[in-house]
Parts: structure tokens; sequence; C-alpha cells
């Protein structure tokens, strides 16, 4: 077996265990149910950014960082990123701690339809007739979601959809890399969390009942962000898109497994259907840019992962 082809099985395993931990960590959100959710989202931000900017000394970017951060068409893209990312962040935490993981799981699901649609109707990006019709299809599912599965809270699965599909369009328009873009984005992060703090009643005190296992765990927060960026960051150099493509499956894949067997979230039989149909419509994507490298014999372009 050739170096490379070792390589790229590496980088798959890399990209496919990022988004295995970044769908299971709803379980370690669940560990803290103990503490507010503004409060976990505070803890998030303050210990992410210190594990980002460890990891950036580590990496020899801190030049690139600096460099980024004097441009201001990247901080103003950055800073409406680190907004979204906020609220996706929170919402996501709530979920996980409530027990509505099948909510935040078609979030995901959803969201790189989003990230298509933004395409199409922002910067005007030919849809082609199989991303026109995922996107149908996607709207349908959705459609019967919101109508039909009355178990399910809408306005979380909106809420992340929306959030981290519009965040991965702006992603789309850094030159930073992942690592560097998101310390920007938590930095500016933890400047909001100052600000609260110094000028509202938000605190960071944990409740009385928080135990010794519950620290250590606020203190291991950041590593939820930044193990499963840094896996993605080395796995997107050496795979092609159509693999990252039906890679990113994987979060939304495991959140439901893990609603089921771990939060007792049965989904109703039009839950079921509808998860299908938006799964079904972001595979035509993944297998319109298998198509165009099988007809042109050029690179995978695909709008389906982040």
């Amino acid at each position: 077996m050739s170096q490379s082809s070792v390589g790229k099985g590496a980088s798959t395993g890399a990209a496919a265990l990022a988004y295995f931990i970044l769908g299971a960590s709803s379980l370690f959100w669940k560990l803290l149910a103990g503490i507010p959710s503004p409060v976990l989202l505070g803890y998030r931000i303050v210990v992410s950014l210190v594990t980002l900017c460890l990891t950036t000394l580590l990496l020899a970017r801190f030049r690139n960082l600096l460099r980024l951060a004097t441009k201001p068409k990247v901080l103003l893209v950055h800073l409406a990123a680190a907004v979204l990312v906020c609220i996706n962040w929170l919402t996501f935490i709530w979920g996980s701690i409530s027990g509505h993981v099948l909510e935040t799981g078609i979030g995901y699901l959803l969201a790189p339809a989003v990230t298509i649609f933004i395409g199409a109707g922002i910067v005007r990006e030919r849809l082609g007739v199989l991303r026109a019709c995922s996107l149908g299809l996607c709207v349908l599912g959705l459609a019967l979601l919101i109508a039909r599965s009355v178990e399910l809270k809408s306005w979380i699965y909106l809420t992340i959809g929306l959030t981290w599909g519009t965040y991965g369009f702006l992603k789309k328009l850094t030159e930073a890399d992942p690592i560097s873009g998101l310390t920007l984005e938590t930095s500016m992060l933890a400047v909001g969390v100052a600000c609260v703090v110094a000028t509202t009643h938000y605190t960071l005190a944990l409740p009385p009942s928080t135990g010794v296992m519950q620290i250590g765990l606020l203190c291991a927060c950041g590593t939820v962000s930044v193990v499963p960026l840094w896996l993605l960051s080395f796995a997107v150099q050496k795979i092609s898109l159509s693999t990252a493509g039906f890679l990113q499956y994987i979060l939304p894949s495991t959140q439901f497994v893990v609603a089921i067997v771990f939060y007792g979230q049965m989904p109703s039989a039009n839950t079921t259907m509808c998860f299908l149909v938006i799964w079904s419509s972001l595979t035509l994507v993944v297998g319109q840019s298998i198509l165009q490298r099988l007809r042109t014999g050029g690179p995978v372009r695909t709008e389906a992962g982040r």
C-alpha cells in the first residue's frame, strides 16, 4: 500500500472522528446539566480561547493570526461569525442538557442546505438541476417537520440550521485557516463576555452544588471545540471534497443515535421520514460533485460540508 493511500486513509479517519466527537459532544454537556446554559457558554468561550491560543503557539500560527487581525475585512467577517457561533453554541448546549438532541441533529443536517441557499441568493452561484432538486427536497422535509412533528421544538433546529449554515458561508469569505479563524472569533466573544460581566448581573459563578468532576469537565471544555477542529484542519488538506461531503453526515447521524440511545428521545414516524428526506437531499449535492469530476476530470466542488 502506498504512503499516499495510507495518508488519505488516516485523513479520512481523522475527519470521521472529528464529526463523531462533535455529534457525541451532547453527552459532555449533559454531564454539566446542573449549571445554567449561559454560564456554560461563558466557560466554553473563555476556556476555548486559552486552548486555542496554546494551539496557535504550538502550530506556530501566532504571527499569521496577528497579520489577519490587522485586516478590517477579515475582522468584520469574523465578528459576524462570532455572533453566529455564540448563538449556535448556546442553543446546542441548551438542547444537550434539556434533552432535545434530535432537534440539534436535524439543525446540523439542515445547515449545508442553508449554505447552498445563501450562496445562490447572495453571490448568485449556479445551482444546477441536482442542487435545485436538493433544495426542493430539503424544503419539503423542513415543511413536514414544522407541520407534523409537533413533539419537536422547531425553534431549536431552525436556529441551529440557520446559524451554522450562515457561519459556514461566512467561512468561505475569509482567508483565515480554521484554527486562526476560530481564535479570532473566540477572542471577540471573550471580550464580549468580559463586557457583559462588567455591566450586567451576568456572572460566571458556579452553583454551590457543583462538584469536582464538573469543575474538571469545565476545565476541559475547550478541547470539545479545538480537537475536532484540529482533526478537520489536518484532514481537509488530503481528502477530496466529495469524501468530506459524505463524512459531514456523521455529525447529525451521531446526534440521532445519541438522542435515541442516551436520551430516550424517540422520533415519530414523520420525524424519521423527514430526517431521511433531508439526508437524501444532501446526497444529491455530493452526487453532483462526483458526476462533475467524472465528466470533466477536474477537482471536485461541493457545498455540502463545512
